[in-house]
């Protein structure tokens, strides 16, 4: 048996040389799997429906569950983008000069008090500094200004929808193709095993993505409503960034408060004084507080908990790991892969002490 299993090592290897040459499309496959897991509900609603002896067939319903997906990213992408890209202008438009006029008394005292007790190697001149940081973070105009990467990006962006929704549909239209997919890959003795394994996951992600973008939508209205209570222009396109974000775990909310404070300061801060600019930022960071709170109080606990069925410390330490080896891209995809592997194991290791401890069987 042990010689007969060596004979899957050469086939495995190549499937690896060749995931990573055609990785691209790969991402394609990955990205349509997680449309079809978030379009399950929509799919076997459509399937339910019947008229007399007349039923939707498979192919109309995955049609239909596309363009409402589409419809309903796509209304997003049309509300927001138009306020992203007056942003932009409204960025490129702030001098610097006008910045550091408004902070330059207590700029100042600070370059004193470094320089004094020579905190740097080298006398500073923050205001040199702060001036150039300002100028190449406000400098928006030189993004795209080049027609050929214009023209590449768009050529991109064509390719990788028409890819992803033909993926898509195939996968709405025939439920079971990923699966056969898969097993064709499964040694045969295998099979029954790797079936309930795919069944369970499956069922897990679909909860967990639907999850998050149930939470996306969440700390987004709280965001916005808070900001626009206080009076602040663009609550909605910062709401929407935190929301977005907010899909990175733990360093993704501090990454989208920083982003929104900087529009919201930028926009509603211009000509005030500093005092005023401290009160402004107060009261940002207090609504963005507040929503980080019940993101981590209430929601967290309710999607990764009872999604995933996980201990929040166990997805904590996961997400810790899996940023320190891959960087955001590990930590957003920590909990998904995560929860595939505890699937995996707890049916082809159970019998370990420690996997029926993390799989919640001991």
């Amino acid at each position: 048996m042990k010689n007969r299993n060596w004979i899957y090592v050469p086939p495995l290897l190549l499937l690896l040389v060749m995931a990573w040459y055609f990785q691209a499309i790969i991402g394609y496959i990955l990205v349509a799997g997680i449309l079809s897991l978030i379009g399950q509900p929509v799919i076997r609603f459509l399937l339910k429906l019947q008229y007399r002896t007349w039923k939707m067939p498979p192919a109309m319903a995955a049609f239909f569950t596309i363009a409402g997906l589409f419809a309903f990213f796509g209304g997003i992408i049309s509300l927001f983008v138009p306020m992203v890209v007056q942003q932009a202008r409204k960025l490129s438009q702030v001098q610097p000069e006008d910045v550091i006029a408004n902070i330059r008394i207590p700029l100042t005292q600070l370059q004193e008090t470094i320089n004094r007790y020579q905190l740097t190697a080298q006398p500073l001149e923050l205001e040199t500094e702060l001036k150039h940081t300002l100028t190449q973070v406000l400098d928006v105009s030189a993004i795209g200004n080049s027609l050929q990467f214009a023209l590449g990006l768009t050529g991109s962006i064509f390719i990788a929808f028409f890819s992803i929704t033909f993926i898509t549909f195939f996968f709405l239209k025939d439920q079971g193709l990923f699966k056969q997919m898969i097993m064709v890959l499964v040694p045969d003795q295998y099979e029954a095993r790797f079936a309930k394994v795919l069944s369970k996951s499956k069922e897990l992600l679909t909860r967990y993505f639907i999850g998050v973008i149930v939470e996306m939508g969440i700390v987004m209205a709280i965001v916005s409503i808070g900001l626009a209570i206080l009076g602040i222009e663009n609550a909605l396109l910062i709401g929407f960034i935190a929301g977005l974000f907010n899909v990175i775990p733990y360093v993704g909310p501090i990454i989208g408060a920083g982003v929104g404070i900087l529009i919201g300061i930028s926009t509603n801060g211009a000509g005030l004084p500093l005092a005023a600019i401290a009160v402004l930022f107060g009261k940002m960071a207090a609504v963005f507080g507040i929503a980080q709170l019940l993101d981590n109080i209430i929601l967290q606990p309710i999607i990764y908990s009872h999604s995933v069925k996980a201990h929040p410390l166990e997805i904590f330490l996961v997400i810790l790991m899996a940023g320190n080896v891959a960087g955001i891209a590990g930590m957003i995809l920590a909990v998904p892969t995560y929860s595939i592997g505890r699937v995996f194991v707890g049916e082809f290791f159970n019998q370990f002490k420690v996997v029926k401890a993390l799989t919640g069987e001991a």
